[in-house]
């Protein structure tokens, strides 16, 4: 939740700052050149960034649910071969 907030309060900062900064400028990459508002340049790589973010969040979350199942499974198999041991040792004779 505290996440959330502190987001929230960052993308409110990068707006105001976007606002205040509406001057017209030159991008120009490579040959490609064009003239835009600061504020779209601003909050375009703010989002482009974000979506990055959100991207790599979302890769190690599918790999850590990927290794919580594995880990499941074995200790599946595990209980079941402790409970065959179980059952063996039961039915086994008491020597003493």
């Amino acid at each position: 939740m505290i996440n959330l907030l502190l987001a929230f309060i960052f993308a409110f900062l990068v707006a105001i700052f976007a606002v205040q900064n509406s001057l017209p400028v030159t991008v120009t990459f490579l040959t490609w050149g064009f003239q835009t508002s600061l504020v779209i340049i601003i909050l375009g790589s703010a989002t482009f960034g974000a979506m990055i973010i959100l991207s790599l969040a979302m890769l190690v979350q599918f790999r850590l649910r990927r290794a919580l199942r594995k880990a499941q499974q074995v200790q599946q198999q595990l209980e079941a071969e402790n409970r065959e041991l179980r059952a063996g040792q039961e039915t086994q004779p008491q020597n003493q």
